[in-house]
């Protein structure tokens, strides 16, 4: 008889609780590793765990820690991020272990954005200028040598957290004065002191889902996007496969490629955020791990019957993996956003979502009494829709109509 696999995920959360619940269906003995006992029935996934260790995640040292004093010391087969925060100090503690791993070297370089761009100009893969900054004076100087407009951020946040769109010096100096009171990111990780100056990449903006095997494409797909009016930059919409540009698609997936590998990433999944500018596609950055805003868990799956999560504990576990996935429908997710800051009175237009045969989930996840703003990020989102469609364009509209069909009252 096989012995039963043993798999720990470490802090399972949003996309994450798709890796434990396949990996728990496979048959495999799945182990969580988290900051609380709550975080289970708090992120969704108190099903599909068979034990809990207790570390804090910001810390390799007490990741190991908890590993080495639980009854898996020497027993565990992988050890696999659950969380993108977590993810470089995942790969530290299975080097540590000998466990398989994607090198710590290249998560850190996924999840610290300057060393990304050092990285893309070293291996000579089209990114943007870009400068490190700690000052508001090196800001305001590396902003000049660059040429406005620029975009300052965190080299250590995400879904747009801190990000912003500068036209002039005076613009610039409030951003950075307020990116400086922002200190805490999600699960409690420190926000970085230090933040990029970036030149804005104009073009439309585009992601490609990457999966590898043995330094390998496996699979490739590019899903377009749409993103909220600037200064900000919060994502709106995910159409797969892409509806524009497929005359770019293999340019697109050259360039994400090059990216995922320069910095080191060998196998697995990568969600690689890209623009296509007028000189060629250009890398915004690269994220070791399958795309969020269900883009992994709903879209790609529906689309092309890919399941990354599985696949990527198959990888994980030296097992077989699947390597034809054809298009079978396209599939389209818009998100509902308020386009006025104050309480919300009532909600209109949520029937034409439930009766519609086109609609393979959605999550509403706004009330009325409820305090809502002007996006700026993707937790100001309120809800979404997921549509499918014949082709992507028909995916797309369906989504957006019934999205736009959601009417908010303000108090």
């Amino acid at each position: 008889m096989e012995t039963q696999k043993i798999v720990a995920f470490v802090e399972p959360s949003f996309y994450g609780v798709d890796f434990v619940e396949r990996t728990f269906r496979k048959g495999c003995k799945v182990i969580a590793i988290g900051s609380s006992q709550k975080n289970p029935k708090k992120y969704g996934y108190e099903n599909y765990y068979h034990d809990f260790l207790i570390a804090d995640i910001r810390d390799p040292k007490s990741i190991y820690s908890a590993i080495k004093k639980s009854p898996y010391d020497g027993k565990l087969d992988a050890l696999i991020p659950a969380t993108d925060y977590a993810s470089h100090y995942t790969a530290e503690v299975a080097e540590w272990l000998s466990l398989p791993t994607i090198s710590s070297s290249a998560a850190h370089h996924a999840r610290n954005k300057e060393l990304a761009r050092h990285a893309y100009k070293k291996n000579k893969v089209p990114s943007a200028l870009f400068a490190k900054v700690s000052s508001p004076e090196e800001a305001c100087i590396a902003a000049s040598n660059i040429g406005y407009p620029v975009v300052l951020k965190p080299t250590n946040c995400a879904s747009s957290q801190g990000v912003s769109f500068i036209t002039n010096q005076e613009e610039l100096l409030h951003a950075f004065h307020k990116l400086r009171e922002f200190k805490k990111t999600y699960m409690g990780f420190d926000v970085s002191n230090d933040y990029l100056i970036e030149e804005y990449l104009e073009g439309p903006e585009f992601s490609v889902e990457l999966f590898l095997k043995d330094k390998e494409v496996v699979f490739s797909s590019v899903t377009e996007k749409e993103t909220s009016d600037l200064p900000f930059f919060v994502e709106i919409s995910h159409t797969v496969p892409t509806s524009t540009h497929l005359e770019k698609r293999e340019d697109l997936v050259e360039v994400s490629v090059q990216a995922v590998k320069a910095i080191g990433i060998d196998k697995g999944p990568s969600h690689v955020e890209i623009k296509l500018t007028k000189s060629g596609p250009k890398i915004i950055e690269v994220n070791g791990r399958p795309g969020g805003d269900q883009i992994a868990s709903q879209l790609l799956f529906n689309t092309y019957g890919l399941d990354i999560f599985e696949e990527t504990v198959n990888v994980y576990l030296n097992l077989p993996i699947k390597k034809d996935f054809p298009v079978k429908r396209a599939t389209s997710i818009a998100f509902l956003t308020s386009q006025n800051n104050g309480k919300i009175l009532s909600i209109h237009g949520l029937n034409h979502i439930k009766n519609d045969p086109s609609v393979i989930n959605y999550d509403i996840n706004v009330k009325p009494g409820d305090f809502v703003k002007i996006p700026e990020s993707s937790d100001d989102r309120l809800g979404y829709v997921i549509a499918t469609g014949e082709n992507p364009s028909e995916a797309k509209k369906k989504a957006h109509d019934l999205i736009n069909c959601i009417k908010l009252e303000y108090a």
